[in-house]
């Protein structure tokens, strides 16, 4: 799934239970997770938000960021399209 982010547009990323990858695609991406440490994700960097887990991201800037389920398999990742949790 695409998403795209205004300045200071905040989205709820769930991990459910297999875990998802937020990759940020254009501008600044700043996550919050329940581990209590901040990360900034810029173009081409990725965050592996882990299965029942969630994580806040604001938008620094205008930003673009694709989510996706992680999966396994015979030592592959595959990436199925998401939907949103609602914040």
């Amino acid at each position: 799934m695409e998403c795209c982010l205004a300045r200071g547009e905040l989205m709820r990323v769930d991990g459910e239970k297999g875990g998802v990858v937020l990759r940020c695609t254009s501008g600044i991406i700043w996550l919050t997770s329940g581990d209590g440490r901040d990360y900034l994700l810029s173009a081409g960097k990725s965050f592996a938000v882990g299965a029942r887990v969630v994580v806040v991201a604001e938008a620094l800037q205008a930003s673009e960021c694709t989510l996706a389920k992680l999966y396994l398999y015979s030592g592959a990742m595959q990436t199925p399209v998401i939907r949103l949790a609602a914040c």
